[in-house]
């Protein structure tokens, strides 16, 4: 299939891109983006890359973690149920975040004002993994 080779401008761009090089280098950056994360394996990124459960859970930690909003694991496991993973059941996110614990990826603290509340916190390795990943990716 050909395509047009057209200047198109694209939305939120500045540019004008040829839609074929667009597209070439959205492949390109995508692929680099796989080889880079798979060449850089540990732990962290092993769970962002375990599925699409293992990716929405190291997220949300990572968003309320720079938010600097507490999250309790009962909203962890809610969060991610009630997002892209609306077909996992709670038992199988809870075992995916006592896995991430057990592996030292996410820290349970317990509350201060509440003892029997526990709070998910990634650990200063997840934290610097997880910079070090989003530096090589250049998401954003």
């Amino acid at each position: 299939m050909a395509f047009a080779k057209k200047n198109k401008t694209i939305d939120n761009f500045d540019e004008t891109y040829d839609k074929e090089d667009f597209y070439l280098k959205s492949s390109e950056k995508l692929l680099s983006f796989f080889n880079n994360t798979l060449n850089k394996s540990n732990d962290s990124i092993d769970l962002v890359f375990s599925s699409p459960t293992g990716c929405m859970i190291i997220v949300e930690v990572m968003v309320n973690y720079y938010l600097n909003k507490e999250l309790t694991k009962q909203n962890l496991v809610a969060n991610v149920v009630n997002g892209i993973s609306q077909n996992m059941n709670q038992s199988s996110v809870y075992k995916l975040v006592d896995r991430a614990i057990e592996k030292n990826i996410f820290i349970s603290v317990l509350k201060d004002n509440d003892k029997r509340v526990h709070l998910i916190v990634p650990s200063s390795k997840t934290i610097n993994d997880m910079q070090i990943w989003f530096d090589d990716i250049k998401l954003v």
